[in-house]
């Protein structure tokens, strides 16, 4: 069975694990795939759930989440199209120990960690990528830790604005609910410290839209060095 090359064409050009693979190839993977889609604040998967496949992410912004005892949310990672989240179920989760949910509509392709697990062993060059993907995203964990534990509220949102900016805009359309969330504090002082940065002349607000407007003295609150090109220094490659 052919697929569409729209279904096609952000399963393979869109995806940094697949970015190097062929349509024939691609259609074999895609044969026993399933097409999600999802509106927003729609929920994908919560803990608790079976953990027996991976998600790859072409369309939308999807939120990994966590919540306390208490209730308050975490928010370990924002996936963005051309990523893929629900990986640990090939490092033996069987069940799911976050929340995935949908911050706009979503679209993409679920496959069954059987299916998946036997491509990689065929293309052993395609596991050897997922697992320095995997290491990236550990790392990038590491670094919210150590933000979480060494970094004081506004020192942890500043953090947070220059790992999602870019050329000075933020990506991601926050709230300052889900700015709480990203960086483990209170809506209050969330929205605290947006008030404080902008009265600083260092950020702008338009709606969910943020603009940094002094890109170098927000590094500067880091000690991270400028390079005029936006976001915080990551793992990947």
């Amino acid at each position: 069975m052919a697929y569409p090359m729209s279904e096609l064409d952000f399963f393979i050009k869109n995806n940094r694990l697949f970015s190097e693979i062929g349509r024939t190839e691609a259609e074999s993977l895609c044969a026993r795939r399933r097409l999600f889609k999802h509106r927003k604040d729609e929920i994908l998967f919560m803990h608790g759930d079976a953990s027996d496949s991976l998600y790859f992410l072409g369309h939308g912004l999807v939120r990994l989440s966590k919540l306390s005892y208490d209730g308050r949310k975490f928010t370990l990672d924002v996936v963005s199209p051309g990523g893929f989240f629900g990986e640990l179920c090939l490092a033996g989760e069987t069940e799911r120990r976050s929340i995935a949910e949908a911050m706009e509509d979503v679209a993409g392709f679920e496959i069954k960690k059987t299916v998946f697990e036997a491509y990689l062993v065929k293309r052993p060059e395609v596991a050897i990528k997922l697992i320095k993907i995997i290491g990236d995203k550990r790392i990038e964990m590491e670094n919210i830790l150590e933000d979480m534990i060494f970094m004081d509220v506004e020192s942890r949102v500043v953090s947070l604005l220059l790992k999602y900016s870019d050329h000075g805009t933020v990506k991601l359309p926050l709230t300052h609910q889900e700015i709480a969330d990203m960086t483990g504090t209170t809506r209050v002082s969330a929205s605290r410290t947006m008030v404080a940065l902008r009265n600083r002349g260092l950020i702008d607000t338009q709606g969910h839209k943020i603009v940094l407007k002094n890109e170098g003295k927000l590094r500067e609150m880091l000690q991270l060095p400028f390079n005029g090109k936006g976001g915080r220094p990551s793992a990947q490659k």
